[in-house]
């Protein structure tokens, strides 16, 4: 099955693209979608090596020819969203199908071996999500958490085809020296904020008002002074603060509204669907 997508088609664009990067000669490069190879062609010729990785048959049977066995590409006919990211250190580079953005990132954000720099071409509402680029949201800080985030320009859609009906940028994301906490930590932190973000209150004290006690929310406050701001107005330094007190201050029975809040959401709203 093909993915809806909008291929790049403009070697030029591309290799400004590349050129915005900092892929080398001794990187390996995952590409997720590669398509019709486009981007795929000139990552070999900067890269030490490439896996490209293609859902669709048809598509990776072209690839198959095109590429003819080259020895620094790696091709495999695969769903990204199943498969097993490298062992070793590796950076992404891919124009993804953005009906899967949410999906494709949140699986490098929760992998154990994250990418030390990842580069997508997205929508740019969704690029301007991950970034928080006016106020925070949720996506922002469950991948800021990791990474520094960058919004390096905007793509002409005349680059495309079909050509896309919205915007589209070019956003990096560069891995940070130290990752601040493990793969169950980040999962308790991932519910916390995805909790904090889907009550619809209008402010941290509301969202949160089954989780903490009137006390422990005074106690907050003097400390952190985040009572009467939304969720959306917490940078991520506020929210890990916010989070180290949940989790050392919460009985087990009012951690039960939070824990496993992320899967139980995303049930919901495939249920809606």
């Amino acid at each position: 099955m093909l993915l809806s997508q909008n291929f790049i088609k403009d070697p030029f664009v591309v290799k400004e693209l590349l050129n915005a990067s900092s892929i080398n000669s001794s990187d390996l490069v995952v590409e997720i979608g590669p398509g019709r190879g486009i981007i795929t062609k000139q990552l070999l010729s900067r890269a030490k090596e490439v896996i490209a990785i293609e859902k669709d048959s048809d598509l990776y049977q072209g690839l198959l020819e095109k590429f003819n066995q080259d020895p620094k590409l790696k091709l495999i006919n695969k769903d990204f969203l199943i498969w097993n990211l490298p062992d070793k250190p590796y950076k992404i580079f891919s124009n993804i199908p953005f009906s899967i953005t949410a999906e494709i990132i949140d699986k490098l954000l929760k992998s154990e071996n994250k990418p030390t720099e990842i580069y997508l071409i997205l929508q740019t509402e969704a690029a301007q999500k991950y970034v928080g680029a006016e106020i925070e949201t949720q996506n922002s800080i469950l991948a800021k958490i990791f990474y520094d985030i960058e919004i390096l320009g905007q793509i002409d859609r005349t680059a495309f085809t079909p050509k896309p009906q919205i915007n589209i940028s070019f956003i990096k994301f560069i891995l940070k020296d130290q990752n601040p906490i493990d793969s169950d930590i980040y999962q308790q932190f991932r519910d916390f904020v995805i909790f904090g973000f889907n009550q619809w209150k209008e402010d941290i004290f509301n969202a949160y008002k089954k989780v903490f006690s009137y006390e422990q929310f005074k106690n907050i406050n003097k400390s952190l002074k985040i009572n009467q701001l939304k969720p959306s107005q917490l940078n991520l330094d506020q929210w890990v603060d916010f989070f180290e007190i949940y989790q050392k201050f919460v009985p087990l029975s009012k951690k039960d509204f939070v824990d496993g809040f992320e899967k139980k959401y995303l049930n919901r709203i495939r249920v809606k669907k």
